[in-house]
């Protein structure tokens, strides 16, 4: 009878098993290669090219793998990309030391300097990032985008004069540029030069085949400065180059309302809400407003917000002097707790105050509490109290 013991030491078996070892064995040593050859890793290079990539987080695991006392190491190198990484991650604070560090160290890269004015800025300590914008000297005045951070760090330090300067500057020596005239648009606006912002703006957006986005921009900064006219000026050819834009046609529609013309606003914004239905309850407060109701119920009802939209209801069937139907509404508000809203709760009481039902009417008021609607429903009692006999005449 064959027993354990041979059976498993049979020479084939001896053989497979001397196999098997010398496999593992093989094995063991191609991961100890691994691990010995993963000690000479470049990772200042893998962090570089993981920076230029973008893949800033994963460039910041590479440099914690660095053995920074390693014999050899270019400490200027790391530190520079310790700055880099750090501000591309905006941790600004630590970038500004990094990039410090590796000025001490001998970095005199003039593009260092332009690193630390971004990281500077980043903290708003403006004066320090005009420093280094200036110690960049010709290398950072080359760069469109450093002669832009120069004119914005001026402005917010006050030093207008100089901002406008550096604008024109960087608009004659890089003319193909479209930010430096359109800065100058914003910056005339800011300053309340209404008309030559007009005058520079719509020569910015001949010479650049502007699209919806600079149109938006310009006419926008004009309507917030109230200057409305100026506004439509630059939003009605937006609207005729981009009749779908819907960037335009909001703005459009709050420049309109801004000068009391709600229909036009609110048919503007009623095509908005063809595409996106959350602009229903908009233009039907522009048609409230606007004073067509039916308009205004019509668009109301196919909004999805229940409360909002309940809510707007209410307000639209009260502005039109529908009270029946506005008492009507006191079940729905409930199911959505909109009764807890002491204002709902005196819209319905005047409702029903003005429909003659004074009964109804003291039912909400009793629930007010509140000081100022407080006093408005005791002036509504009084109200009441006089028309007691003649509920007519409140009608």
């Amino acid at each position: 009878m064959t027993t354990f013991h041979h059976y498993f030491y049979t020479p084939k078996k001896k053989q497979r098993v001397f196999s098997l070892l010398l496999i593992l064995w093989v094995c063991a040593f191609s991961v100890a290669q691994a691990a010995e050859k993963s000690r000479d890793v470049d990772y200042l290079g893998l962090a570089a090219l993981l920076l230029q990539d973008g893949n800033f987080d994963r460039a910041a695991v590479a440099l914690q793998s660095v053995d920074v006392e390693k014999k050899g190491l270019d400490k200027t190198r790391f530190f520079t990309l310790k700055g880099l990484v750090d501000l591309n991650l905006k941790h600004y604070k630590t970038a500004i030391d990094y990039l410090n560090k590796a000025v001490s160290l001998g970095q005199s890269k003039a593009i260092i300097h332009v690193y630390l004015a971004q990281a500077w800025y980043g903290i708003e300590e403006y004066q320090n990032a005009l420093a280094e914008v200036l110690a960049a000297a010709d290398a950072g005045q080359a760069l469109p985008g450093v002669v832009l951070l120069q004119a914005e760090l001026q402005w917010r330090l006050h030093d207008q004069k100089a901002s406008w300067q550096t604008l024109v500057s960087g608009a004659r020596r890089f003319p193909d540029k479209p930010n430096f005239p359109r800065q100058q648009v914003f910056r005339l606006i800011q300053l309340g030069l209404y008309q030559e912002a007009s005058q520079f703006g719509l020569d910015y957006l001949t010479r650049f085949s502007a699209d919806a986005t600079d149109y938006v921009a310009i006419g926008s900064a004009l309507r917030e400065s109230r200057q409305y006219q100026a506004a439509l000026n630059f939003l009605e050819p937006a609207h005729l180059r981009f009749p779908d834009d819907e960037r335009t046609l909001l703005v459009l529609a709050r420049t309109y309302a801004d000068l009391g013309h709600f229909r036009t606003a609110a048919a503007l914004v009623e095509r908005v809400a063809m595409n996106n239905e959350k602009y229903l309850i908009d233009a039907a407060e522009l048609y409230r407003r606007g004073q067509q109701p039916l308009r205004a119920l019509y668009l109301n009802r196919q909004a999805r917000d229940q409360p909002k939209k309940l809510k707007q209801r209410l307000a639209i069937l009260l502005a039109a002097g529908y009270h029946s139907q506005a008492m009507a509404m006191e079940e729905p508000l409930y199911r959505v707790g909109l009764l807890d809203d002491e204002n709902i709760r005196y819209a319905l009481a005047f409702a029903a105050f003005k429909s003659g039902d004074f009964t109804r009417a003291e039912h909400q008021l009793s629930s007010i509490k509140g000081p100022v609607l407080f006093k408005k429903a005791s002036q509504l009692r009084q109200a009441m109290k006089s028309c007691a006999g003649n509920p007519w005449r409140c009608l």
